[in-house]
């Protein structure tokens, strides 16, 4: 399904019923942090802390509206991109999840994989990883044959660039004049103040015109929802092409395919 992104009007819808949804984040605790704060305390989801078979905490939201509406929150194995390459690992986690929510399977969960892409050692797997990792429900028609789907959702940096926009306009500017060293990222969040618990309904509609603005200056004004692989090489080829990255979060992508951001006027090309 492709849609047009130039018409933005649209809204957040708390009481979406989104299923059963698996983030696995890069971060140890930022993005966990992050998602936490947005499912609980803007969506109103009711988190549940849940003790694995080792020992280890896992965190659970369940919609206070909608009981079928679970997010579950993870981190990836390492911090970096080689760890989506590890369909073992992956398979770890759901099994992990079947074990205090038997209703978990590979055919009804939907995952997302918010991960950087700001290191040149990733390169190698980038590409491959795009086009393979293009649909939040079912494995791409390339990959058919595997258990494991899922959109990688690969961002220039992140949880950084998502909490900027929350406050911030015209982040296609902002980047410009941003030399992308992470510590410095960090320092300007931190003199702003900015960090999840200030976010609201309506920092995240910013955030997401913010998305729009920036996609509309790289030349892309239209996503193709059900697979991503056109849409994030287009991403991935204009950072190339111009030697440069900008502040582009794309977690609110995962919010259009899950229908928690509700377009008025939307409709198919």
């Amino acid at each position: 399904m492709e849609y047009q992104i130039m018409n933005k009007k649209f809204r957040i819808n708390q009481n979406k019923n989104i299923g059963k949804v698996l983030y696995i984040v890069e971060g140890e605790k930022t993005e966990i942090k992050l998602l936490g704060h947005i499912f609980k305390n803007i969506l109103n989801y009711e988190k549940v802390i849940s003790i694995d078979r080792r020992g280890k905490r896992r965190l659970k939201y369940v919609s206070g509206t909608n009981k079928n509406s679970k997010v579950f929150i993870c981190n990836s194995k390492e911090s970096n991109i080689k760890t989506m390459a590890d369909r073992e690992f992956i398979d770890k986690q759901i099994d992990i999840l079947k074990n205090y929510d038997d209703e978990f399977n590979y055919e009804d969960i939907s995952i997302y994989y918010l991960f950087d892409c700001d290191r040149q050692e990733d390169k190698p797997y980038i590409r491959e990883l795009l086009d393979k990792y293009t649909n939040s429900r079912e494995p791409s028609e390339d990959n058919k044959f595997d258990s494991i789907g899922g959109m990688l959702l690969l961002s220039y940096p992140s949880v950084e660039s998502f909490i900027i926009s929350n406050f911030e306009v015209d982040m296609f500017k902002f980047s410009k004049r941003c030399n992308f060293k992470t510590q410095t990222i960090k320092e300007y969040i931190g003199s702003k103040g900015y960090n999840s618990s200030n976010m609201s309904k309506e920092t995240l509609e910013n955030s997401f015109m913010e998305l729009v603005k920036s996609l509309e200056k790289i030349g892309i004004n239209k996503i193709e929802i059900d697979n991503t692989r056109k849409f994030s090489n287009e991403i991935y080829n204009y950072e190339q092409l111009h030697n440069n990255q900008y502040l582009l979060s794309l977690l609110l992508i995962s919010f259009v395919n899950l229908g928690i951001i509700e377009f008025q006027e939307w409709g198919k090309i």
